[in-house]
């Protein structure tokens, strides 16, 4: 119901389309491959509802700081702890902050971009193979697999199961496959320098 009125009041204003937001974590969050099909059906239905209002719909694969786990939204918890990261730790050893567990603390965005859960997560996801070349993680069938390949196929196959699920609704009229990409390390001739000329805490 409360789509609905929300799908409403965007038309009246006279808007012809929305930016769905959608992330990683809602579609795979059980663990590597295994997907939340009741979330890709509710998807469908809202892209569906939109089709209703005469609103076009561009899918936003949707990310700010990696992951809730490393104080934004995206990536689900499995992917933070394949690169090593124990996700219960991340708060304590101020690899990432969140509000909750530091409530003095203004949340900016740069307050996390910089931080070494979120940094070495998109170095790993972008340029692993060149960075971190022996950091391997072990598959299902008992083999390894460098963690770029690993998080960029998972990454993939989840944006590919959202597509599979939207394919046959012709109100999707774009897609955004990644929000806000951060480079990580990637680039950085100095690591005491900040990745970006922000205020931090």
């Amino acid at each position: 119901q409360a789509a609905k009125v929300h799908l409403a009041r965007i038309r009246s204003w006279g808007f012809n389309a929305i930016r769905l937001l959608v992330s990683w974590e809602a579609v795979e969050h059980e663990g590597p491959g295994i997907y939340d099909h009741h979330y890709l059906e509710y998807a469908r239905s809202i892209v569906q509802l939109c089709a209703t209002f005469g609103l076009g719909v561009i899918i936003d694969f949707h990310q700010d700081l990696w992951s809730r786990f490393s104080g934004g939204d995206g990536a689900p918890a499995w992917t933070l702890e394949a690169a090593g990261f124990d996700v219960n730790s991340l708060f304590e050893s101020e690899a990432a902050l969140l509000s909750e567990a530091h409530p003095n603390i203004s949340m900016l965005w740069p307050t996390n971009v910089e931080r070494l859960a979120v940094a070495t997560m998109f170095t790993l996801f972008f340029s692993g193979n060149t960075f971190a070349p022996s950091c391997l993680v072990k598959t299902g069938k008992n083999e390894t697999i460098p963690i770029q390949n690993y998080l960029q196929n998972h990454y993939l196959a989840t944006v590919k199961e959202l597509a599979r699920y939207l394919q046959n609704e012709s109100n999707v009229i774009g897609w955004d496959t990644l929000n806000e990409p951060c480079p990580g390390y990637v680039g950085m001739k100095n690591l005491h320098k900040n990745l970006f000329p922000a205020p931090l805490g």
